[in-house]
């Protein structure tokens, strides 16, 4: 089992899906607590819901890039290069799931299990254990590659 999967085994028994992995990452690696922003990345779990919509890992990178980059007010802007910093997260995740037909989660879901689930399965976080893992490796790749320190809590400016 993937050493990155083992550590959030708690938080996976507990229910918490691949958009809140990735956020409860980012808060541990910043010694922050949030249960509301946790609680807000619940909407994005499996597709959207149910919904076929795109993949938490997506969903929920995009929101770590911008809860560490991101705008949040007059005295909270954007990091100059936030957008670009997301849309390079976007293209590798694109790419790294374009063999399983695309980034939705029913897609992607399929693809991790190697096509041995049917269609309709439910995630399996152990199956996409080593995704997880991707994907917060290139989150921590990619903030690095943009000078953004994701060990410290975004400080308003």
């Amino acid at each position: 089992m993937n050493p990155l999967l083992l550590e959030m085994l708690p938080w996976v028994k507990q229910g918490d899906c691949c958009s809140q992995l990735l956020m409860r990452l980012a808060l541990q690696t910043s010694g922050e607590e949030n249960p509301g922003l946790v609680r807000a990345l619940w909407g994005f779990c499996r597709g959207i819901l149910y919904t076929g919509g795109p993949c938490g890992f997506l969903t929920g990178g995009v929101a770590v890039l911008s809860h560490a980059a991101g705008h949040g007010g007059a005295d909270d802007p954007a990091h100059p290069m936030a957008v670009a910093l997301i849309a390079d997260y976007v293209d590798w995740f694109q790419e790294r799931t374009a063999a399983y037909g695309g980034t939705s989660c029913p897609q992607v879901s399929l693809g991790v299990a190697g096509g041995a689930a049917g269609p309709d399965a439910e995630p399996d976080m152990m199956l996409c254990g080593g995704l997880l893992a991707e994907c917060w490796e290139k989150i921590v790749e990619l903030t690095a590659a943009y000078d953004i320190d994701i060990t410290q809590p975004k400080q308003v400016r």
